[in-house]
């Protein structure tokens, strides 16, 4: 692999989540950058992270199965219906559809790594790790964010008022928290996927020098 192509995929793989980190400190800072509603469209979208985070364990069980390819098809369709069913629930109560949709489109992308070429042992514990990684990110960063003070900064009364949140709970009334932890769990993701990178590009070009010297 060249670095042009580690760069190309460096920025393709770990850029979405620096740049949703990026977009949550904006929106904390100055909440009506992307709209006057991004922070109630900020704060749906961790709630949905967590279908996604929920189901990435059980989405790269089935390619550590040793099992036909209708078997996997069919353990991944009868996953993606039950958790179609929380992320259903979550546009319900935003009044819109768009939660459905973006988790359906995330949960596909699954697909061809997952059910249709399942990775090898090695990739298998590669994946298996992120999971880890990802799970510890999230809870960690609902711990941090709603058990010790976060400044609201931008995100005045009169912004939580205009977000029309229609449920309660610590997130619709102080969704500043959310705000820090999207930043804090994206960055934490962008980190994770430019080592997933990284790693095996050093690891390639160490072997390389070896087998040169040799």
């Amino acid at each position: 692999m060249t670095p042009i192509i580690l760069i190309a995929r460096i920025v393709w793989s770990a850029g979405l989540d620096f740049a949703l980190a990026g977009s949550f400190l904006i929106t904390w800072i100055a909440p009506e950058t992307f709209g006057e509603r991004t922070v109630h469209k900020f704060t749906f979208m961790m709630l949905l992270e967590f279908l996604v985070v929920h189901s990435t364990g059980f989405f790269g069980a089935i390619g550590a199965r040793d099992a036909t390819l209708r078997a996997r098809v069919l353990q991944y369709g009868l996953l993606l219906g039950f958790y179609c069913l929380f992320a259903a629930a979550f546009s319900a109560s935003y009044g819109g559809p768009w939660p459905l949709i973006a988790f359906v489109v995330l949960t596909l992308n699954k697909l061809p790594n997952v059910v249709i070429r399942p990775p090898d042992s090695d990739a298998q514990m590669v994946v298996m790790a992120n999971w880890a990684i990802m799970t510890a990110l999230y809870l960690g960063g609902v711990f941090l964010t709603v058990m010790y003070p976060v400044p609201p900064l931008g995100i005045t009364p009169e912004v939580i008022t205009r977000q029309q949140f229609d449920v309660g709970g610590l997130w619709p009334e102080e969704p500043y928290r959310v705000m820090a932890f999207g930043a804090f769990y994206f960055a934490g993701m962008g980190v994770v996927s430019l080592l997933n990178e990284l790693i095996p590009f050093l690891h390639g070009r160490r072997r390389a020098r070896r087998g040169a010297r040799e």
